[in-house]
């Protein structure tokens, strides 16, 4: 075995998020990889008519698990569903599970967290900060704890513009947030009052979510200094490059959602700084650095840490791409391989000023669900298209901060991680951004999310084409009536007007 695989031999490990994108990754990999570790704990939520457990079973019929259950058909023996909420203290666990994760439990990963970025204020507060510290509390309690990762984000100090691999003060202690939270719900604010109330909480911050990642860090460094715990912060995580299956994706979620949008023509302009980059991981490779990271926490001697170990896996430093490549590379692709559930020609404009993008937005967005949903109620169907429109629009209202600023992301710790591995650790568990073809990448971004997320099939390929050329012609036409109209307009508004007569009867040129 590898030294990472003979960390991970044996250990009994608990993951949180297990069921979310990160999670599902996390926990294949753990399996593919190390298969002599011990049992892996994932804590679900209860939810109505089904135990934990059973919920972990359905869990396993996803397309990620699809390869492991090939290799290992009786994979699912090492993994145990625990009913449990990190919103909650002890995790919600039954006196019985609790015992339990304190007798076997050595490695923890905590990966829940609210992603929405508007989330309301105390909802994020309840499991993006208080998780952390009940998972903090918790592995106190372990009695062969080893190492614990939280699972934050590389904006979570995106007030500032240089962002080090260090934990930066916090913009507001667990308790003063805490007492904050509990002021709001002892209220009979109305929800106007509730969001002003936290919108002055917040601050410089733009959204509820990296303010309380940024407090979450702050209760790592102030509650789990003298432990085992790290802090690995990825930046925008997408589609997996390699493992366990190319493109897989899960979630509309941030770039997904957008390439989905564009690529099935609803999404026609941004508001994007074409020039900055934007820092995008892989899901895979952001999973082997985690895995990594707590190898290296655990086995380091932690008097060479002189704070809580801060990992920024990030691309920018090693290769970065800009927004205008990342948004041509996908569009070269989806040209070539259309998605079948295209409803217009895949044709965006990025802009970098708001003006001419909220023009933009008006003319082809608001616009065109109007009419649609005009001519839906005409022919007897539900109008859908302006509902869709208000989402997109709340999208990009929470979007539009990260795609036109850019940050100077420094990652030494996690290339130093990458250069202490040995060949075999490197081939296991690479997550070297360096050697990221991106043009290649992009192919597997925009091919997973048509196949994962639009559910394409190969097999359409060639009606999808023919619907794509359609779809052109039906895009040019539209664009030559378009500009017939305006230059109409602009000859009736200057050149066409009629002048009235002059005192002889005459008519002024």
């Amino acid at each position: 075995m590898s030294l990472i695989q003979e960390f991970y031999a044996g250990e009994s490990i608990l993951i949180t998020g297990g069921t979310g994108f990160i999670g599902k990754i996390l926990t294949a990999k753990l399996l593919r990889s190390c298969r002599n570790i011990g049992t892996i704990y994932v804590l679900v939520r209860p939810k109505k008519g089904k135990t934990s457990q059973e919920r972990i079973e359905a869990l396993f019929e996803n397309s990620v698990f699809d390869v492991l259950r090939a290799e290992c058909p009786q994979f699912a023996n090492n993994v145990v569903g625990l009913a449990g909420d990190v919103e909650s203290s002890e995790l919600g666990l039954s006196a019985a599970d609790r015992q339990r994760v304190i007798n076997e439990v050595s490695i923890i990963f905590h990966a829940a967290a609210s992603v929405r970025f508007d989330e309301e204020f105390n909802k994020a507060v309840s499991v993006n900060v208080n998780g952390v510290k009940h998972i903090i509390d918790i592995a106190k309690s372990c009695k062969n704890f080893k190492v614990g990762v939280c699972i934050s984000t590389a904006f979570s100090n995106c007030v500032r513009e240089r962002i080090d691999e260090l934990i930066y003060a916090s913009p507001i202690s667990w308790e003063d947030v805490n007492q904050l939270t509990e002021i709001a719900e002892r209220s009979n604010w109305t929800e106007s009052v509730r969001q002003k109330f936290a919108t002055a909480i917040v601050g410089e911050w733009p959204n509820t979510y990296t303010f309380t990642k940024a407090i979450a860090e702050g209760t790592v460094a102030e509650y789990a200094k003298d432990m085992p715990f790290a802090i690995f912060r990825p930046s925008i995580v997408v589609a997996t490059n390699k493992e366990p299956v190319p493109g897989w994706v899960d979630n509309m979620i941030g770039i997904h959602g957008i390439l989905a949008g564009m690529g099935i023509g609803v999404i026609r302009t941004m508001q994007v700084d074409g020039d900055a980059v934007v820092d995008l991981v892989p899901a895979d490779m952001v999973c082997n650095a985690l895995l990594a990271c707590a190898w290296e926490t655990a086995t380091t001697d932690k008097r060479h840490f002189e704070d809580v170990p801060v990992y920024n896996y990030v691309s920018r430093p090693e290769n970065s791409i800009t927004w205008k490549r990342f948004y041509n590379l996908c569009t070269d692709y989806s040209y070539t391989k259309p998605s079948c559930s295209a409803i217009y020609y895949n044709s965006v404009t990025l802009v970098k000023s708001k003006l001419v993008f909220v023009i933009l937005d008006f003319f082809l967005h608001l616009i065109p669900a109007l009419l649609i949903d005009a001519l839906c109620r005409l022919i007897g169907k539900q109008p859908t298209f302006h509902r869709l429109y208000k989402k997109i629009s709340k999208m990009f209202g929470v979007v539009t901060f990260f795609c036109t600023r850019e940050w100077d992301f420094r990652n030494h710790r996690v290339q130093n991680l990458w250069a202490r591995l040995d060949q075999k650790d490197k081939e296991l568990f690479p997550f070297s951004t360096k050697v990221l073809d991106w043009k290649e990448y992009m192919k597997i971004l925009v091919a997973g999310i048509q196949k994962f997320l639009l559910k394409d099939k190969d097999e359409d390929l060639g009606k999808a084409r023919q619907r794509h050329f359609i779809l052109y012609v039906i895009h040019i036409a539209v664009r030559l009536i378009f500009v017939t109209f305006v230059i109409w307009i602009t000859w009736k508004v200057t050149c066409g007007r009629t002048f009235p007569a002059r005192v002889d009867g005459t008519r002024y040129e």
